[in-house]
């Protein structure tokens, strides 16, 4: 009799869990293996997250550079007209004139994706961040990409006019001062793009007092190093002359002395209260 009534109890349970399971109402399958937002992502998530960004900057980029191309013509001649004063650009080869638009086409397209390609960036390591962190990435990338435009700005404006005519002025009554357009080209992006990346310097002060590397004091005590450094990294983007050193030193050193201000306020409001009494700064 025992058997007999546990089998009679346990036939209803089974009826009630296959309806349930088979029924209107049962989870399909999409749902069922549909990942769970709660959980921890996997490498393998990781990877196909970092895939998907490089993917969409990679097409953005392409935009712009292929949008670029239509425009490298008009901006090749803007760059000559406005560097050589009247002169005309010489190329030498079949293929300099087609190679040179493809590199405007490429360093134009790229600089315009470039914020794009930050947020790409942002999007990925933000998850991963803690809200401190988030509060100070944002600026900072911002910065960054203002920084860079600034100082490919100061290089085309200022800078490379004035390195041009100086060259010019040493060929003699024997000498015809004449340039070929791709070394024009490769001469202009490398002095756009070491100011570029020079006018990062705020950016390297205040990730150094961030981190606690070192302090600010320290580092308005070591000014005259700084300088030093300054004017050897100028030396190294310029082509070494005196004047165009000093053009690209002095805007060096005034953002040195005022990112110290906020690298100031960066170490006060972080590591101010953490310091041990044996720490310098």
């Amino acid at each position: 009799m025992i058997p007999a009534v546990l089998v009679v109890t346990q036939e209803p349970e089974r009826a009630q869990e296959s309806r349930r399971t088979s029924g209107p109402d049962a989870p399909g399958p999409e749902s069922q293996g549909a990942p769970d937002p709660g959980r921890p992502m996997t490498f393998l998530d990781h990877l196909e997250e970092l895939r998907a960004a490089v993917w969409r900057s990679a097409t953005v980029a392409l935009i712009l550079v292929a949008t670029a191309w239509f425009f490298s013509g008009r901006i090749l001649d803007a760059l000559i007209v406005y560097l050589l004063r009247g002169q005309r650009a010489l190329a030498l080869s079949p293929t300099e004139a087609f190679s040179a638009r493809i590199e405007v086409a490429l360093w134009s397209g790229g600089i315009l994706a470039l914020p794009y390609v930050m947020f790409e960036l942002w999007r990925f390591v933000a998850p991963g961040l803690k809200k401190s962190e988030r509060r100070f990435a944002v600026p900072w990338m911002v910065a960054s990409a203002a920084l860079l435009y600034l100082g490919i700005a100061f290089a085309v404006e200022l800078l490379l006019p004035m390195i041009v005519r100086m060259l010019q002025s040493f060929a003699t009554s024997q000498i015809e001062s004449r340039m070929s357009l791709l070394s024009l080209l490769h001469f202009s992006v490398k002095m756009a793009a070491g100011c570029g990346l020079l006018f990062q310097l705020p950016l390297v002060l205040c990730l150094l007092a961030w981190f606690g590397v070192v302090s600010p004091r320290v580092l308005a005590r070591q000014w005259r190093h700084a300088i030093f450094f300054i004017a050897l990294a100028a030396a190294i983007v310029t082509p070494g002359d005196g004047p165009s050193m000093l053009v690209l030193s002095a805007p060096l050193v005034l953002l040195y002395f005022v990112s110290l201000v906020f690298a100031w306020a960066i170490w006060r409001g972080r590591w101010k209260a953490r310091r041990e009494p044996g720490e310098l700064g």
